[in-house]
């Protein structure tokens, strides 16, 4: 269950803390007092849409944190499988955004993507806002609460789910067979020509770096021309100068009276010999690269095209030799089932019926499941619209089949059906229910599921819309029903509702001279008298009376249930 709520810097929420209690827990307040907005952090701190217009005015950043007890074993085991993080009896939730639109989830402590806060959250928390109200007259909704009444339904579902896996796993396998005659070959003459390309291109490994390599220097004959010239005429022989090697004899010379005098200066003259010889094969290295140095305007433009082609199939067939080469063997593999592989077509057709005709009988038993379950739901709910002060409601569900030959939800479409009044025939749910029949078919529902889902908090955002007098006390004394089961958390405008309540927080909106602020407290006491007083609508004295006759009833009923 939802224990503990803070909100910090949401629209008018400057800071508040909020303590939840298992049962039905109800916030009230003035309208415009900022109930809403309680509903709107909750709704951020479960994963939704984070809007940065809900940061208060002048304030950086808003964070709201949710901490939930008694955990079970289920969403333990999803938190600590899929997300790798500890958990125990206790969740702790943390969402923070700032003007910037940075946004920050933590479960535990730990930083999770908000599709994950989602999805843990769908298992803690039933969230029906004024417009989730209406998610029961969706046709795929109605599908899901007949599914979610039935676990045989639900293991119909999974086994569905598991064949068509296999069955598009099949066709994947057929697909790279080339499917129909017409498009096999297709895919043969696409991988014919692919792999004729490759083998006219006959590249070479490291080839593209290398001719890279060479256009390079092309590109720098000039300068590469020029720098050998110079460095030849410096060494060369020239009418002004002996050449380098001749200057190197003379030194030679010159040490070579001196050479046994010790070692060192015969070291000398050994390091001027190696330099010498060093010197005339760079010279003449020189030399014949001069000699040798012309630019080949043919060599240069074939070099060119030769690079756009690699690059051309680089890009086409993976961007580098390597993965080229691989989908070169890829596609040669390919081409040999597309040519040889009429057995193993046969083979898979053969399995794709055995698959299709598995679907089909589950598709089967899924829709008989189904039907046991809608009628038993709509039983039920028709039992429960009575007590909810509709005594000739009805309600039955239609069935009828999807175009598709299968769906991962079955071949089922239902409709939910319904009529309220006396000698009139049913029609869809969504055409002639009102807005105060529905909070009840709605309030009926959950009654029904309560037993059955694993959720163990149901927020209300206005269930009670549209009800008044003995049916607002009724739909009263069904959330304490529905409480004994789950934590249910309320926002109302009912005394009745507001009294039934084993926790009471009140929303009230405040002014000083330069800002405004909501704050939520919890009531008890005299308060708790006083704000029923208000809901009803009664004189001080004689309202605090009624309020607390009204909080003693609700207080007997709670104790008989």
């Amino acid at each position: 269950m939802l224990q503990t709520l803070k909100i910090n810097n949401v629209a008018l929420i400057t800071s508040s803390t909020l303590n939840f209690g298992a049962g039905l827990n109800v916030i009230s307040g003035e309208t415009g007092a900022g109930k809403s907005i309680l509903l709107d952090a909750l709704t951020f701190v479960f994963g939704g849409r984070a809007d940065r217009t809900l940061i208060r005015e002048n304030e950086n950043a808003m964070q709201v944190e949710a901490i939930f007890t008694n955990i079970n074993d289920s969403i333990k085991n999803f938190v600590s499988a899929e997300l790798n993080i500890d958990c125990s009896d206790e969740l702790f939730l943390f969402r923070s955004l700032d003007l910037a639109g940075r946004n920050v989830c933590k479960i535990n402590g730990e930083l999770v993507p908000v599709a994950m806060v989602k999805r843990v959250c769908a298992m803690l928390v039933d969230l029906h806002g004024q417009s989730e109200h209406l998610s029961i007259l969706n046709n795929d909704y109605q599908l899901y609460i007949i599914d979610l009444f039935s676990p045989a339904a639900q293991k119909e579902v999974a086994n569905l789910h598991s064949a068509i896996e296999n069955i598009k796993a099949i066709d994947d396998n057929l697909s790279l067979l080339g499917g129909s005659p017409a498009e096999k070959q297709n895919l043969i003459d696409l991988y014919t020509y692919q792999l004729n390309e490759l083998a006219d291109a006959n590249i070479g490994e490291g080839e593209l770096e290398n001719l890279q390599a060479e256009k390079q220097e092309m590109q720098q004959f000039e300068k590469i021309n020029d720098a050998l010239s110079q460095a030849y005429e410096i060494g060369a022989k020239s009418a002004y100068q002996p050449s380098a090697s001749e200057q190197l004899v003379g030194a030679e010379k010159c040490l070579q009276g001196i050479e046994n005098i010790n070692g060192e200066y015969a070291e000398l003259y050994s390091r001027l010999n190696s330099a010498r010889l060093e010197v005339e094969d760079i010279m003449d290295t020189v030399h014949q690269k001069l000699n040798s140095n012309h630019f080949n305007a043919e060599r240069f433009e074939f070099v060119d095209n030769r690079i756009d082609q690699i690059k051309t199939l680089f890009r086409k067939y993976g961007g580098s030799y390597e993965k080229l080469i691989q989908y070169k063997a890829d596609i040669a593999a390919k081409l040999d089932n597309l040519v040889n592989g009429q057995a193993r077509y046969e083979k898979l057709m053969a399995d794709r019926e055995v698959a299709l005709d598995k679907i089909n009988k589950i598709q089967t038993r899924l829709t008989d499941c189904r039907k046991k379950s809608a009628n038993e739901l709509a039983t039920k709910m028709q039992q429960e619209l009575k007590t909810l002060g509709m005594p000739n409601a009805s309600m039955s569900v239609e069935f009828s089949h999807v175009a598709e030959q299968y769906t991962e939800h079955g071949a089922d479409r239902v409709e939910f059906m319904f009529t309220s009044n006396l000698g009139f025939n049913q029609k869809p749910l969504n055409k002639v229910v009102s807005g105060g029949e529905m909070s009840r078919v709605m309030l009926a529902y959950k009654i029904v599921v309560s037993g059955v889902d694993q959720i163990g908090t149901i927020l209300f955002d206005e269930i009670d819309s549209g009800l008044s007098g003995h049916i607002a006390s009724v739909v009263a004394e069904y959330m304490a029903r529905l409480s004994r089961n789950k934590q249910i958390i309320a926002i109302s405008h009912l005394p009745q509702i507001c009294a039934m309540a084993d926790t009471n927080i009140k929303v009230e909106k405040f002014s000083d001279r330069t800002t405004t602020h909501t704050k939520a407290q919890e009531l008890t006491g005299d308060a708790l008298l006083t704000e029923i007083a208000r809901l009803m609508g009664t004189p001080a004295s004689a309202g605090l009376t009624a309020a607390n006759e009204l909080k003693a009833k609700s207080n007997t009923f709670k104790t008989n249930l």
